[in-house]
């Protein structure tokens, strides 16, 4: 019995392997060790001080967010719920301190704000 293929029948098992690197072009050579770009190290989450924050907001904006959150949460590179809610509030400061601070950061404000609804003007 011969190893070599016949023209009527065809070798069985799997193709030989390929030893050269996809291309650059190839949609997921990227993921590949040695591929990827390199971007500056973001610090470690760990190493941030986070706070804890609670708000009231209508329960139709809360249910949007996170079917927006659950959708995209990956495409966009959000971690978590909090990575998501963080992000947003990182988009709305930095817009305010555009338009009404010439682009420079307010200074921390780390008292508490006061709390409940504002009082109408008379």
């Amino acid at each position: 019995m011969s190893a070599e293929p016949t023209p009527n029948r065809p070798a069985l098992g799997l193709p030989p392997r390929r030893v050269a690197a996809p291309a650059e072009e190839a949609p997921l050579a990227r993921m590949l060790p040695g591929h990827r770009p390199e971007t500056p190290r973001k610090a470690d989450p760990k190493d941030i001080e986070t706070a804890n924050m609670t708000v009231s907001i209508p329960a139709a904006l809360r249910n949007r967010a996170r079917a927006a959150y659950r959708a995209t949460s990956y495409a966009e590179g959000d971690n978590t719920w909090s990575h998501f809610v963080a992000k947003a509030i990182e988009a709305e400061t930095a817009r305010r301190e555009a338009e009404h601070n010439e682009g420079q950061m307010y200074p921390s404000w780390a008292e508490n704000l006061p709390g409940g609804r504002r009082l109408k003007d008379s």
